[in-house]
């Protein structure tokens, strides 16, 4: 403890001088100061390291293995799969159906208000999944959530075997509500049962799968979707759900599922608050401003924070606009080619995570963030400059852009990563889940905010092209905004 005391009155620089000056470490640079300190401690503790042997047995403590929470945190990565695959799935649905039958203002449009409604229950229920996350055991509200899963899947089944386009259109905000809740517990879940040491590869672990379950979801759906519709020239939405309702079973059979590995999760003791919640602080808005009071006061949390919200609204903006986009410039007209496109982002985000989680080895390297940030600004440039080459053949353009999607996505892996770590090392214990929640609500909040002007400019006549230049514009300015100001307090 004493070691500890003396080493926080060192400067990052000054840590980085000790741990190679005194016990002969030349690996801290690009670490946080924190973990710098844990690395010295356990040097001091044995006056020689390895990179690969000591680093690496700070991942998970003898007591976690004896625990069996290897185990646990294998089922849990379980229910996540299926959590993202069955939400994916109705979302594909609906915007292959809006792919086939509008045009391309419309398109945009109708693609952004879905992406929209699945967005909105994260910023309505910011204050209230925060709460129910630090209040009670977050396996208990997976669990809870994961049930609800199956009865919500069961209705948009229904509503598919009766046509009822619109009422299924609307489930998709039902669908996103349950997933507003379950959010912060699952990911809170994380800290709860790896421990604080095994952050950053349970972050890139977690990240990874739910990135498989989007790859896996996006072609299996599409396929699906394609396969019952056939050659069938469907003119109308409702049309095209009573052609390709046996899909909704698989919905409600993976859901099911789903269910059943959240029972098979561990409560791990871990402190809860004890207030109640108050009905008229909820609806004055008061839990908001003393939950972005707390994320703001904390100027790591907040611009970690930031940073994933400005991907994550661009993000947004491309899975709204390049459907239509590919379809105009490229002349796409299989709902499969443009999710494959958008899917080429999520093995890109794969590779990213992989080799982000690899290169930290349980300790959070701030370099992946700027590396990472600088891929996405280029390839968010590239993406319309290449469209607009017209030199270019169409297919060779396709696989061109495809390509800078991937890119995109390496990018994404490799900030995204370490940026959750380091918000959630800095959050408090007891108030992880409000911070989980308040991570998701601005994250939320930058995606509605750049889906509304992307429909507002689809309105006003503005074509993908352009949308996407302005894309680039908020990537250029937002990262530079963020990446200056994690230099000078990390």
């Amino acid at each position: 403890m004493e070691l500890e005391d003396e080493l926080k009155n060192f400067t990052s620089s000054g840590l980085i001088e000790l741990a190679k000056e005194r016990y002969g470490l030349d690996l801290l640079k690009g670490y946080t100061k924190s973990h710098m300190i844990a690395l010295i401690i356990k040097a001091s503790q044995k006056n020689t390291m390895s990179e690969e042997e000591d680093i690496g047995q700070l991942d998970v403590t003898d007591e976690v293995i004896a625990e069996g929470r290897g185990l646990i945190f294998s089922i849990y990565l379980v229910a996540v799969f299926l959590n993202a695959f069955v939400d994916l799935g109705h979302k594909i649905i609906i915007q292959n159906t809006i792919f086939m039958i509008y045009g391309e203002q419309q398109q945009i449009i109708l693609t952004a208000v879905v992406n929209a409604m699945i967005l909105v229950p994260f910023i309505l229920l910011f204050t209230v999944s925060g709460y129910l996350s630090d209040k009670f055991a977050k396996t208990r509200i997976m669990r809870y959530s994961a049930f609800s899963a199956v009865l919500i899947t069961l209705a948009i089944t229904y509503c598919y075997y009766n046509g009822l386009y619109q009422v299924a259109f609307g489930f998709t905000l039902l669908l996103a509500t349950q997933s507003a809740i379950y959010s912060p517990a699952k990911m809170g879940y994380i800290k709860e049962c790896l421990s604080k040491a095994g952050l950053s590869k349970g972050n890139a672990f977690h990240s990874s799968v739910v990135l498989i379950a989007i790859l896996m979801g996006t072609v299996f759906f599409s396929y699906l979707f394609e396969a019952y519709l056939g050659a069938m020239q469907a003119t109308t939405p409702e049309e095209i759900l009573m052609k390709i309702a046996p899909v909704g079973w698989v919905l409600v059979g993976l859901s099911t599922v789903e269910f059943i590995a959240t029972l098979g999760t561990r409560f791990y003791p871990t402190k809860l608050i004890t207030t109640e919640l108050s009905i008229s602080k909820l609806v004055s808005f008061n839990y908001l401003a003393t939950n972005f009071k707390a994320m703001r006061s904390n100027e790591i949390v907040w611009y970690t924070i930031l940073g994933t919200a400005i991907f994550w609204g661009m993000s947004q903006n491309l899975v709204a606009v390049i459907p239509a986009h590919a379809k105009v410039n490229f002349g796409v007209e299989s709902p499969l080619v443009v999710n494959a496109m958008l899917a080429s982002s999520v093995i890109g985000i794969m590779i990213g995570a992989f080799l982000s989680g690899r290169k930290s080895l349980n300790f959070i390297r701030i370099n992946n963030i700027y590396t990472g940030s600088i891929m996405i600004t280029v390839c968010a440039i590239l993406v319309p400059v290449i469209s607009s080459l017209s030199f270019i053949p169409n297919s060779t353009a396709l696989i061109l852009v495809t390509s800078v999607i991937l890119l995109f996505g390496v990018g994404a892996g490799m900030m995204i990563i370490p940026l959750n770590s380091l918000m959630q090392a800095h959050s408090p214990e007891d108030r992880l889940g409000s911070m989980l929640a308040g991570k998701n609500w601005l994250q939320n909040i930058a995606m509605i905010g750049l889906l509304a002007l992307t429909m507002l400019l689809a309105k006003l006549s503005f074509d993908s092209q352009f949308i996407l230049y302005l894309n680039a514009a908020i990537a250029v300015v937002g990262f530079t905004i963020v990446l200056k100001k994690l230099k000078t307090i990390l």
